[in-house]
């Protein structure tokens, strides 16, 4: 059998290509960390094997709301990112460094470690977080919190680990802050279900963490079932639903380039985020268009919407050299393609 060279070159690059794709997919994209599934599936791969000793750190920044809202969401994502590089230079290879949501990061430590490790540990991260956001000569003093969970002792998968760690940071949270609590061993041994508890985590794992001003941004599937049910809603109770999709073209007419139309995407998400009251929802419909659904319309008028929106935007339509333009129309998605 004769082999083409040049097919399996191309064959192997393009699985190399894949495999970054499903790495790029599995890691966050502002800290360069893995995410909440990479860290969810390891953790449950490991634990659930013959070797199940390890340890979940849940580690947050204390008061992050207050950097955003006194210093802006850009000094904000910076404080995520000094984080992120505190935690990957303080753990060992093996171990696995995620950003699970927002200012929330956890860190499965990989092995049976003793209270003398992780208190060791714990103390030398409290302390190289607190440096670290200190070079950054803010007006005030910031710090983190960590929650410990081990396993086997409060579980033998993702959730339960989670769980109990989260547990844990409330208490470090309750208790002053810029410490860390490590979970009782008890957890298997309770007979009394704490139904108030498990509520607390449950609040926990769906609240919107670090709310920002403006309309509520989610991707096209969450709109479309935010959407369906406002509207059931909306007719039991008569409140006004409107659609607005707003697209941007070339002054000209010619094709946007891939570039700029990425950027000018990107600067409109932004306007029409905080140009919309916090109960509106918005979503990127497609390469050159965003669509925003109002809700209780019949309290605010859609026109006023689309002008502040539009003169928000226009520097930076100017900047692109490309116009805005917008439908309305209440039927867009009820007449679902």
């Amino acid at each position: 059998m004769v082999t083409n060279s040049s097919e399996n070159a191309m064959d192997s690059d393009i699985t190399s290509k894949l495999n970054q794709l499903d790495i790029i997919s599995l890691k966050d994209g502002l800290t360069g960390l893995w995410n909440k599934k990479y860290l969810s599936d390891k953790v449950d791969d490991f634990v659930g094997g013959e070797r199940n000793s390890g340890v979940l750190f849940i580690i947050d920044i204390d008061e992050f709301a207050k950097i955003n809202e006194e210093y802006g969401h850009i000094m904000g994502d910076a404080c995520l990112v000094r984080l992120a590089g505190v935690l990957s230079n303080s753990f060992r290879d093996r171990d696995i460094t995620s950003r699970i949501s927002a200012d929330e990061f956890g860190v499965f430590l990989v092995g049976n470690l003793t209270y003398k490790d992780i208190n060791s540990i714990s103390s030398k991260l409290l302390k190289a977080a607190k440096e670290s956001f200190a070079g950054m000569k803010l007006d005030r003093e910031f710090t983190i919190s960590i929650g410990i969970a081990k396993s086997p002792a409060n579980g033998s998968d993702f959730l339960s680990l989670y769980r109990k760690a989260v547990e844990a940071l409330s208490y470090s949270k309750q208790n002053g802050k810029n410490s860390f609590t490590i979970a009782d061993e008890d957890y298997a041994k309770n007979k009394v279900m704490n139904t108030s508890a498990d509520m607390e985590i449950v609040k926990h794992l769906i609240s919107e963490k670090n709310k920002p001003i403006g309309a509520y941004h989610v991707e096209y599937e969450g709109f479309k079932h935010i959407f369906q049910f406002i509207s059931r809603y909306s007719a039991r109770k008569e409140t006004k639903l409107e659609i607005i999709l707003f697209t941007i073209s070339k002054q000209d007419g010619n094709m946007i380039d891939p570039l700029t139309l990425s950027e000018a995407m990107f600067d409109l998400e932004n306007i029409i985020k905080v140009s919309l009251r916090i109960g509106d929802v918005a979503t990127k419909y497609s390469s050159c268009q965003y669509l925003v659904m109002l809700i209780g319309a019949d309290k605010v008028n859609h026109e006023d919407v689309v002008k502040r929106v539009i003169n928000n935007y226009s520097r930076f339509a100017d900047k692109y050299k490309i116009v805005v333009k917008y439908d309305i129309d209440y039927q867009l998605l009820q007449e679902e393609k």
